[in-house]
């Protein structure tokens, strides 16, 4: 379904990343999908938005929010935008494509890695929080930014 939705709005139809935030954050809810061999082709966890409590608190179940300071997740479809390098090395803007995450570039919230998240599932722990942002390990980050190089127009979908 997604593919078709990517397909007939010009986005990217051959791969998408799901985000399911309705699991605990210890297991594996970040999905790199290949439409064209019909298999995830990268599979880890994902810290999520930790709201006012600081960002290395862990929290196992996402709360979600779509406003300024919030500090907290939001659900639905964004286009993975530009490339860049920052505070925590490759990182990947987001902008939101519904009115769920529409604030997704104005709140700074970013695909990036960082050393305090897991590349693997450490549940019945959870991951390490976020000021909202989908955070990967940076071995995982570093992966998917192997597949974003060469991709365009990439979908992101997080749901909960």
């Amino acid at each position: 379904m997604l593919r078709a939705w990517c397909n007939c709005r010009g986005y990217n139809s051959r791969i998408a990343i799901f985000v399911d935030l309705s699991l605990h954050s210890g297991r594996n809810r970040f999905v790199v999908w290949d439409f064209v061999q019909e298999r995830p082709i990268l599979i880890c966890p994902v810290s999520h938005g930790s709201g006012k409590q600081k960002s290395h608190v862990r929290s196992a179940y996402a709360n979600i929010s779509n406003s300024d300071g919030s500090h907290l997740s939001s659900v639905g479809r964004a286009l993975i935008a530009e490339r860049y390098e920052g505070r925590y090395g490759i990182a990947y803007r987001l902008d939101g494509l519904e009115d769920s995450n529409s604030n997704l570039r104005s709140r700074c919230v970013v695909l990036h890695g960082w050393e305090h998240t897991s590349s693997f599932p450490i549940w019945p722990l959870a991951t390490t929080g976020s000021f909202g942002c989908p955070v990967l390990s940076r071995k995982m980050m570093a992966k998917v930014d192997e597949i974003l190089k060469n991709e365009e127009r990439v979908i992101v979908d997080i749901f909960k």
